[in-house]
């Protein structure tokens, strides 16, 4: 499938941890390390991050998987730009207010096998939910929401990642 990835070294952690869900070395000697998974803090009904406007972050990217943004052409690159640049004018309460087909959060337990593998394969099975931005008819982009910042994980160009199941058929 891909390069195996690097083992990342945990990084020094605040008191409770970073936001990203990831494993951290306890800020103190005497404090366990938790295996837990912790839920996903996102707010989204608070009126402040409701009026935010997404921005992005690409720190999280998946650079070897089937879905790496890295092996996006160049004309569907210049379609995604337009996209993100037109999500940068929306805020959050407007991409994903229920009903509404331009952004979803699915919980990671019901991602299909071959998602839930990848996010084991890059030390992610950690998170509680992944969000999806749609960028088209098929094309979706993948990331954690923190908040209004979209961290992203995953160019899906053939709606692979969480596919629809088609009505009556």
């Amino acid at each position: 499938m891909a390069k195996k990835d690097k083992v990342k070294k945990p990084s020094l952690a605040p008191e409770g941890g970073w936001p990203t869900n990831r494993k951290t070395v306890p800020a103190t000697a005497s404090e366990p390390e938790s295996t837990e998974k912790r839920p996903a803090v996102l707010d989204l009904d608070h009126d402040q991050i409701q009026a935010r406007r997404l921005v992005w972050r690409f720190a999280e990217v998946d650079k070897h998987g089937d879905w790496a943004p890295a092996s996006i052409s160049m004309e569907a690159m210049g379609d995604l730009l337009d996209k993100m640049a037109s999500y940068e004018s929306m805020t959050i309460g407007e991409i994903f207010k229920p009903g509404s087909q331009h952004g979803k959060s699915y919980a990671v337990e019901s991602l299909p096998r071959d998602s839930r593998k990848r996010l084991e394969a890059i030390e992610r099975d950690d998170e509680t939910e992944v969000s999806r931005l749609r960028c088209g008819g098929a094309p979706r982009l993948y990331g954690f929401l923190r908040e209004h910042v979209f961290h992203v994980l995953w160019w899906d160009p053939k709606h692979e990642v969480f596919p629809s199941t088609k009505r009556n058929t």
